[in-house]
């Protein structure tokens, strides 16, 4: 079996690198040809997924965060091979779409699994937004892009990478204290599958293709990672002291009892700024702002998990 592997040397903390050459190790025992690619900076990994794919590795394997996950899968999509299988092993500070799975976590145990669990197609998504320069962007995303206060978390989380020393949860629970305390709500449009159905102050939209993203949070409860839609949660703008009792609940699933959510299913979302343009978060990136478009792509996957 030839696997295609694109790690990310920054990714998880101490005893990485002991994990790392055992589970290569396990690998290897089992007769397994690795093609290993490690990413330096952004990109690089949609660019060795895509790469991988193409030279007809049998599974591409992204071993990171969610980033790396959403980036190597994306760059699968892009290939002359979108069908090819992928999978990934969790390391990094949030890990959230590895929650909608069953996920070994030794590596002899994660080398047995790669080699002998079925494929299934799971749903991705496709998002096009503007970037910082004003330029119409595309990307994919595999489990949740999302608007509003989010993007701001995922902004300064990536900011605070370098030298930190908290656990991932830890990371994102005190950048989301942080920016919810310093958040002023934007005003969107929202059009679900052609219809307008919210236009107003927003906290917080996710486009959710799984159900957990900002280092546990599970914001999106139902979302089916095969059912071809998303699930929309859409957070209303509201005090800081509303906002930061929601966040309490929302590790949990409880928040979508509160009048401030309202979920919806949609295969194709498309929002536009009503004044201050929201910033844009994408498995865990920040690639731009609104105006957005949120595409899903039913099955586009092939998953080995």
């Amino acid at each position: 079996m030839k696997i295609g592997i694109v790690l990310n040397p920054a990714s998880g903390r101490r005893g990485r690198r002991v994990f790392w050459s055992a589970l290569r190790r396990a690998l290897e025992a089992r007769s397994a040809d690795i093609s290993l690619r490690e990413t330096k900076g952004f990109g690089d990994a949609r660019r060795h997924g895509r790469e991988l794919a193409e030279d007809g590795c049998d599974l591409v394997l992204a071993v990171g965060g969610d980033g790396t996950v959403g980036e190597v899968a994306g760059g699968i999509l892009r290939s002359r091979r979108p069908r090819a299988v992928f999978s990934f092993i969790p390391t990094g500070t949030g890990c959230d779409f590895a929650r909608n799975f069953a996920i070994p976590r030794e590596p002899s145990k994660i080398a047995e699994h790669l080699l002998t669990a079925p494929v299934r197609s799971v749903d991705a998504g496709l998002l096009t937004c503007e970037n910082d320069d004003g330029v119409s962007c595309t990307r994919h995303f595999i489990n949740i892009a999302s608007f509003g206060v989010s993007g701001k978390i995922v902004s300064a989380v990536n900011e605070a990478r370098r030298g930190r020393r908290l656990p991932g949860p830890m990371v994102f629970f005190y950048h989301s204290l942080m920016q919810i305390l310093r958040y002023k709500p934007c005003s969107i449009r929202l059009r679900l599958d052609g219809e307008d159905v919210y236009d107003g102050p927003i906290t917080a939209v996710a486009v959710a293709n799984g159900a957990w993203f900002g280092g546990g949070m599970k914001v999106a409860p139902g979302a089916d990672v095969s059912d071809g839609l998303f699930d929309v949660v859409i957070i209303r703008g509201a005090a800081r002291l509303r906002v930061l009792t929601l966040m309490n609940s929302i590790y949990s699933g409880k928040h979508v009892k509160s009048p401030l959510v309202s979920i919806h299913r949609a295969r194709l979302v498309e929002v536009w700024p009503a004044g201050e343009a929201a910033p844009v978060d994408s498995d865990g990136e920040a690639p731009g702002h609104i105006p957005a478009r949120f595409e899903i792509l039913p099955g586009a996957v092939n998953l080995l998990v």
